[in-house]
């Protein structure tokens, strides 16, 4: 009887095993396929993964929105300019006291603080930015002196792609400025120190 008895525990272990499901679980179930990135199937260049990208890739096979508008980099006060030379609409300088300075070439609507934005290559960022009237009270600018940190980093990224850079004014018409290598020398020169 006692074999019996330890026969029990075994046999009931067999019913167990015999009982159990041995379905195969897909491998896509725990890891997704190389084809996945994100949430969207990838199928190459053509049609990227994420937003980033697909922003990249539309912007690149646009012509550049320039209208005969270019940029130009001065050496002397490092600076990069875009517009029709001698005449710029917007430039970038990189200050010897670890400042980047922005000068939208717009005279001042009301005075005032702004927001200047950037947005293109996937990346968008914004610094504030004040209206400079001439002191004859005809005229002026739109000046923003930015300390080198992680907001001009973001600047930075706006312009480190193949794309156009959408440059705004808070309630003026955007500035649509290429991300070449003009602007992006300022911003390299002012990050290195």
């Amino acid at each position: 009887m006692l074999r019996v008895a330890a026969l029990f525990p075994f046999l009931g272990f067999l019913g167990l095993l015999a009982c159990a499901k041995h379905d195969p679980v897909d491998d896509d179930a725990v890891d997704p396929p190389n084809s996945v990135v994100g949430d969207i199937a990838a199928s190459g260049l053509a049609a990227p993964a994420n937003a980033a990208a697909a922003e990249a890739v539309q912007q690149a096979a646009l012509p550049a929105a320039t209208g005969g508008l270019k940029w130009a980099y001065r050496a002397n006060d490092r600076s990069a300019l875009f517009g029709p030379p001698g005449t710029p609409a917007f430039s970038i300088s990189c200050e010897r006291t670890n400042k980047l300075t922005f000068v939208r070439y717009l005279p001042p609507t009301g005075g005032g603080d702004a927001t200047l934005s950037f947005t293109g290559n996937g990346h968008a960022a914004s610094i504030p930015i004040a209206a400079v009237t001439n002191p004859d009270g005809r005229g002026g600018q739109w000046r923003a002196s930015v300390p080198i940190g992680d907001n001009i980093r973001d600047v930075a990224e706006t312009f480190a792609g193949p794309g156009t850079v959408n440059v705004s004014l808070t309630g003026l018409a955007p500035l649509v400025v290429p991300a070449t290598g003009e602007p992006r020398r300022v911003f390299a020169e002012c990050l290195r120190g």
